[in-house]
């Protein structure tokens, strides 16, 4: 069994004031202001909730996980919120930092240690990352843009940076 299994992620489809949400999110302007805000708030609506629930589900209808790393500088453990995206019952999430210019720092943990948590909804398992190559990256890319169009606007936006795209599996498979 995969981790998107174990850990019962969905995709559901958004309501109106979530769709209302990813096109207001899908837009430049607001994107900006989301990657400055967004981790702070999920991380704040997962503490209130004790890690059961994101402030990125009920606003976007996006399923999410948060990724736990090691620093690869700091060697200190870090939570990243991010969405995440079912590949073969495991999952799968995408480097895009809101279509920054700048790779975000979670990647850089991933390439120095590829050992990590992922938890969803009050439960943590250990798995490991893995890079994926570009057919099985591209199939991921396919899925999140028919999931929430502000991934294709991410690809155009990030300035020709090579947006790797991951997959957590069971540490133990």
């Amino acid at each position: 069994m995969g981790l998107w299994d174990e850990l019962e992620c969905e995709i559901v489809a958004p309501n109106v004031f979530q769709r209302a949400v990813q096109a207001a999110a899908s837009q430049r302007p607001v994107s900006r202001v989301l990657g400055r805000i967004h981790q702070p708030l999920d991380r704040a609506v997962a503490g209130l909730s004790g890690g059961r629930v994101s402030a990125t589900r009920p606003l976007a209808g996006l399923p999410t996980i948060t990724l736990v790393t090691m620093g690869a500088r700091s060697g200190e453990r870090r939570h990243t919120p991010l969405v995440a995206f079912p590949l073969d019952g495991n999952i799968a999430v995408i480097g895009s930092n809101y279509g920054s210019d700048r790779t975000p720092g979670w990647v850089y943990n991933l390439r120095a240690t590829p050992e990590v948590e992922v938890e969803h909804r009050g439960r943590t398992v250990a798995a490991t990352a893995r890079r994926l190559g570009r057919e099985a990256a591209d199939s991921v890319w396919a899925l999140a843009e028919s999931t929430y169009a502000g991934y294709a606007q991410y690809r155009r936006w990030s300035q020709g940076r090579e947006i790797t795209v991951w997959v957590l599996c069971p540490r133990d498979a």
